[in-house]
């Protein structure tokens, strides 16, 4: 009951303390889940309407505000539909490596894979350009992993030379010379596309693939195989699970042996879809052993919660071996068959600390589809045992002249764990409201490389016309692909229980959790009207415990919660000088 009722903490808050929800849910775009299912569909080139005519051409110095420094460039704005994995990664020399899927022209063909190195003395091999990777045209939607003597293995997808999941090998570290090797598949009627990848500290490759069912909504399975030997043989391809999204993420511990897949799974398979998810995950103690059975639910939502996890995710092994998940929370609302195609939340869980709010991205916005206000999450973390977070971030009071929210890459950290995150930082910021095609800066479809250091290392999409052009949002644009080193500064975590700068303070609440009373106390340094009052998990006032004027002083009050429900409840003080809240839970 707790974990679940956690995860109403951010709705709450805003309701209690930041705005008005009622005034931004009639702003919010809330549709049917049956018209969102048709407006996210799985996207390939080759039955779009866009297929033919070149796009508009990069330029130099069309670059406007973005940070960063460019490694290559692509008409496939698109780097995932879900999830965005990893496509980036340090080596233990220092080397920086970088994959991205690359349109040459125009979109919806030739497209391939590409690669650029950095060395520790940052000289890039194939400055603003990079180099082909694969060897087939129509390789794409690619991940990366790095082996432990520095080279290179780009995993993607090739859809036109029947390789469909594969690896590519570099020869040595930063070459740039690829062997293709082919990626086992179970037989059945289906292939199997969209690879996520780990490589372990023994260099054993793991990787997963969802199956290309050709049927949008259908649910679909995902499977897993493993190389301890570069690619030369592989354990046999098992079926996993079955997923509505493409969200399944690996990663591999540091300190151990351990393997993960984390993944939003469908909390029904009668009559699923995509937006009716939990978030969770599978792991292998030793790398090698799984028991697919063995799934961990760590959001557990109930028909009553207005919260799912929707399609991106990631997850991330500290240097401790502790595994911490993030993902991506929007508004479904079953009972009606609705669901926001905007607003979201963005979740934090470890099993020391349960589920945390990392952002608050809970208002309208026109991200486009497979997105939503706060996307493309990515975790790193550095030898310090620091958590940090980087996502894509849309508003409503920024968007292209086709109407689509430009992305800002924003980012948060935690120094405890991952029980309390740092403000959020807005690292591009690059505004470009009412931007017309190759003047928009939408930074967007960014990953974080799980190894920080004194930097985040990032690579994101410039998109020049906000929107994903595979789904027709905007209009074909060669975009510039971004490196960005953006330096680690710690000034501190915000606490929402540290004591706040104001004439007045509440205290949490005691005993808490409580059984039928609790006492609460608070302090005002001035006279004045004084609020305390009791609200519930959807904002409705519960109970009002003081409403008078009152003296300068400490002040102590008991709620008798005899006549009400177990659940989380948040009690808010409110005086001239402003409000603050603090929850407290009732178990009977």
């Amino acid at each position: 009951m707790y974990k679940r009722c956690v995860l109403f903490l951010a709705l709450v808050m805003v309701v209690l303390v930041a705005f008005s929800s009622q005034t931004l849910a009639s702003k919010m775009t809330k549709i049917t889940i049956e018209e969102g299912m048709q407006r996210e569909k799985l996207v390939e080139p080759f039955d779009h309407p866009y297929t033919t005519g070149l796009g508009i051409p990069f330029q130099p110095g069309t670059v406007l505000d973005s940070p960063g420094e460019l490694v290559g460039t692509s008409h496939y704005d698109y780097q995932t539909n879900s999830s965005t994995g990893n496509r980036i990664a340090v080596d233990d020399l220092g080397g920086v490596h970088v994959v991205w899927m690359n349109g040459i022209d125009f979109w919806s063909g030739n497209r391939w894979v590409y690669y650029n190195f950095r060395d520790e003395f940052g000289a890039w091999s194939w400055p603003g350009e990079g180099t082909q990777v694969n060897t087939t045209q129509g390789a794409g939607y690619t991940q990366l992993v790095v082996l432990a003597d520095g080279r290179a293995v780009p995993v993607y997808h090739s859809s036109e030379n029947s390789l469909f999941t594969c690896i590519a090998l570099d020869v040595l570290r930063g070459f740039g010379s690829f062997t293709e090797i082919d990626v086992p598949q179970v037989s059945g009627e289906f292939d199997y596309y969209w690879p996520y990848a780990t490589a372990d500290r023994s260099d054993r490759i793991h990787i997963v693939s969802t199956e290309m069912t050709g049927v949008a909504g259908d649910p679909h399975a995902f499977i897993y195989t493993r190389s301890a030997d570069e690619g030369s043989s592989w354990s046999d391809p098992e079926i996993v699970d079955t997923t509505m999204d493409l969200s399944c993420v690996m990663t591999s511990s540091r300190a151990s042996d351990k393997v993960c897949i984390a993944y939003t799974r469908p909390r029904t398979l009668v009559e699923p879809d995509q937006y009716n998810n939990d978030m969770v995950y599978i792991e292998s103690l030793d790398g090698t052993t799984w028991d697919w059975a063995d799934i961990v639910n760590v959001t557990n939502y109930q028909y009553e919660d207005t919260l799912r996890a929707y399609c991106d995710c990631d997850a991330v092994y500290d240097y401790n071996d502790n595994l911490h998940l993030l993902w991506n929370a929007s508004g479904y609302f079953e009972e009606i068959g609705q669901i926001y195609i905007d607003a979201c939340m963005l979740f934090h869980w470890s099993e020391a600390t349960g589920i945390n709010l990392v952002a608050n991205g809970w208002w309208p916005s026109a991200p486009g589809a497979w997105n939503r206000s706060i996307s493309k999450m990515s975790l790193g973390v550095n030898e310090n045992n620091v958590l940090f977070a980087l996502w894509t971030q849309f508003t409503d009071d920024d968007k292209s002249v086709g109407a689509w929210s430009n992305g800002e890459l924003y980012t948060s950290y935690s120094i405890d764990g991952g029980v309390t995150w740092s403000t959020p930082e807005n690292i591009t910021n690059t505004p470009t409201p009412d931007c017309w095609p190759m003047e928009c800066d939408s930074d967007h479809w960014s990953t974080l490389g799980e190894e920080v250091d004194e930097y985040l290392h990032i690579i994101y999409t410039n998109d020049k016309d906000a929107g994903g052009i595979p789904q027709t949002e905007g209009v074909d644009t060669e975009n510039p692909m971004m490196y960005l080193a953006h330096e680690v500064v710690i000034i501190g975590v915000e606490d929402e229980e540290a004591p706040q700068p104001r004439t007045f303070s509440l205290m949490q609440n005691y005993p808490n959790p409580f059984n039928a009373s609790t006492t609460i106390d608070f302090l005002t340094k001035t006279p004045g009207k004084v609020e305390l009052a009791v609200y519930n998990l959807v904002g409705e006032k519960v109970e009002i415990l003081v409403n008078e004027v009152m003296p300068a002083g400490e002040h102590t009050v008991t709620w008798d919660a005899g006549s009400a429900a177990s659940g989380v409840y948040y009690y808010k003080l409110s005086t001239a000088e402003g409000t603050v809240a603090k929850r407290a839970l009732l178990l009977k």
